[in-house]
């Protein structure tokens, strides 16, 4: 095959070969823009917020009336109080054996009246009742000092009462509760049998002189017995096992030959359970 080159032909791709490079140069150089980029170095220690938010709800009840432009707000607010009340320790109640002692005066009276005054008294008492029996008994020793008359001096030495008594007690329980749930507090009777020794102590015997003077025997530095009886009553009050007691009775006994002698002793005790 045989390519003939004419001078058109030349001319042609010349023109093409210019124009080619011309685009390329064209698409090498774009243009360029004026604004800076900072660039800066990332920190070490990244730092880390935490924003908490609370949130307050109120509730808010709003009346309104028929009346244009007016509101009433009603707030209401429960309280409410979470109280433990320790439950009361129960009450214990005295049962059975008792033991006490008793202080006080003693008033002489019938064939020891006149003869004598009244002295010191001391009791020691030991018994069995419950605080709800209605029942009970005990047993009790009074020693008792009768004053000297001034009258009778002459006639005493040292006077000295015993009495030794079984009785039986009877509590009345309708007021129980008069000075509180706390405490029990009771009227009671006692009563029973009284044996009874003295010594020096002068006794108004039965009949008179024909003066119209009393018949007194001296008393005797010996021993003496009688049998006889006791009676009376008082009011105690009661809290856990102990109990305070205010006493009075009549101690009788009747000497040979003489009136019915008695004794009138007021005590105040306390008793142990």
């Amino acid at each position: 095959m045989t390519f003939r080159y004419t001078s058109r032909t030349l001319l042609g791709a010349a023109a093409l070969v210019a124009i080619s490079a011309t685009l390329l140069a064209a698409q090498g150089t774009g243009p360029t823009s004026t604004r800076r980029i900072p660039i800066s170095k990332e920190a070490t220690g990244e730092v880390v917020r935490i924003d908490t938010v609370t949130v307050y709800k109120t509730d808010t009840l709003r009346v309104t009336d028929q009346m244009p432009g007016r509101v009433d707000t009603v707030r209401n607010t429960v309280i409410r109080i979470d109280t433990v009340a320790p439950a009361a320790a129960p009450v214990r109640l005295p049962n059975g054996m008792y033991f006490g002692l008793a202080g006080g005066v003693t008033a002489p009276n019938g064939a020891l009246h006149n003869t004598n005054v009244a002295g010191p008294s001391f009791q020691g008492q030991v018994g069995w009742q419950g605080a709800k029996n209605l029942l009970g008994v005990r047993a009790d020793v009074n020693y008792a000092q009768p004053g000297e008359d001034a009258r009778f001096a002459a006639l005493q030495e040292n006077p000295r009462i015993l009495n030794f008594s079984a009785d039986a007690k009877v509590q009345l329980p309708f007021f129980a509760h008069l000075m509180g749930e706390q405490h029990r507090f009771a009227l009671y009777g006692i009563g029973g049998y009284t044996h009874t020794m003295y010594k020096s102590v002068p006794i108004r015997l039965n009949g008179q002189t024909a003066g119209g003077n009393m018949i007194v025997a001296a008393g005797s530095s010996d021993w003496q017995h009688g049998n006889g009886w006791n009676a009376g009553g008082g009011a105690s009050l009661g809290w856990g096992r102990t109990e305070l007691f205010l006493e009075s009775r009549v101690l009788s006994f009747r000497p040979d030959n003489a009136p019915q002698a008695r004794q009138v002793p007021f005590m105040f005790g306390i008793n142990f359970y």
